[in-house]
């Protein structure tokens, strides 16, 4: 009997400790971990707000229920996922960064390099014009001096 004593003890004491343990892991989620989540979805009232920021009865809701799937052991990735099968993807505070939602990203990024371009080429052709047009401006047409004036700003010029 002495024999089984100890590992009898020992396995008793394991035990205890895993049941002083369970409180600790059944904790519900802190409130900085459900508006991490919240801070990616939006307001389904309010237009261009987050759930984080919104303090609508809905949004108080929603962030209930994210607390609750965090609660039962859901990831962020799993909780989002949860939202965007029940409301579509309209839900996620960033559209995402694949299929049809990857237009949204590069498209700003192809208008920026379109505007850049085209601005250079305006810009270009802009500054090539001016010299030749300043240039046409300031010439006087061949019969505007007579040979007499010009003989005698030749002579004058001589002198310098």
């Amino acid at each position: 009997m002495k024999k089984y004593f100890i590992p009898f003890i020992f396995s008793l004491a394991a035990i205890m400790v895993m049941l002083a343990a369970l409180p600790v892991l059944a904790q519900d989620p802190s409130m900085d971990e459900v508006n991490h989540v919240a801070r990616k979805l939006n307001c389904p009232t309010c237009q261009s707000l987050n759930l984080e920021d919104c303090r609508t009865q809905t949004c108080d809701q929603w962030r209930g229920q994210i607390k609750d799937l965090l609660a039962e052991g859901y990831t962020e990735q799993e909780v989002l996922d949860w939202f965007i099968a029940r409301f579509g993807v309209e839900v996620l505070q960033e559209p995402p960064r694949q299929g049809r939602g990857l237009f949204a990203w590069l498209l700003p990024i192809v208008g920026l390099l379109a505007g850049v371009s085209w601005l250079a080429f305006v810009l270009r052709r802009w500054s090539a014009a001016k010299p030749a047009e300043a240039a046409a401006a300031t010439a006087l047409p061949e019969d505007a001096i007579d040979d007499e004036t010009l003989r005698k700003i030749e002579e004058d010029l001589k002198g310098f």
